[in-house]
């Protein structure tokens, strides 16, 4: 027959309780490793969220832009002062291209050029004539690029859109 050893005041020897004690801590590390693990595999599937979300602004955002170039009207693309000026000149414009969940603003830096295609007349920055080009055709190519920074790398996405007269 067993016996549970009694001690001399006559109360339970407290090795059971140091028994406890040991597995209660033990269960808790192995919750907080596991806890641990949980909130690493959410921080992972939210950076793919994330970057999910600001591609898809940035996308957007260029979309606007290859509208916008493809629709603004030919004087204002030759003007002196437009948007997209002659290149090696680059305009340069800070734009918020979109806001995250939780209201942090996206931004980026958008930069634009015009290249006169080389049929184009000297008048129109290209070297052409009238063999070369005898419908006097003025082309230009409208590029926009948009850089942005994402955990510390910048990124960049470019539209080009060809316009005539």
């Amino acid at each position: 027959m067993n016996t549970i050893p009694i001690s001399p005041t006559g109360r339970r020897k407290s090795r059971s309780r140091g028994v406890a004690l040991m597995e209660t801590t033990i269960g808790l590390g192995g919750l907080v490793v596991v806890s641990l693990l949980l909130l690493k595999a959410a921080m992972t599937a939210t950076t793919a969220q994330r970057w999910t979300i600001i591609q898809g602004m940035t996308d957007a955002y260029m979309t606007r832009e290859t509208a916008t170039a493809k629709r603004v009207p030919f004087d204002e693309i030759v003007e002196v002062d437009s948007r997209w000026p002659i290149h090696p000149t680059i305009s340069e414009d800070t734009v918020e291209i979109g806001k995250l969940p939780g209201g942090l603003s996206v931004l980026g830096v958008i930069r634009r050029t015009r290249i006169p295609d080389d049929t184009n007349f000297p008048s129109a920055g290209g070297g052409g004539t009238t063999e070369t080009n005898p419908a006097k055709i003025e082309v230009w190519s409208l590029q926009s690029l948009l850089s942005y920074e994402l955990s510390g790398r910048t990124y960049v996405k470019s539209r080009t859109v060809v316009r005539s007269r």
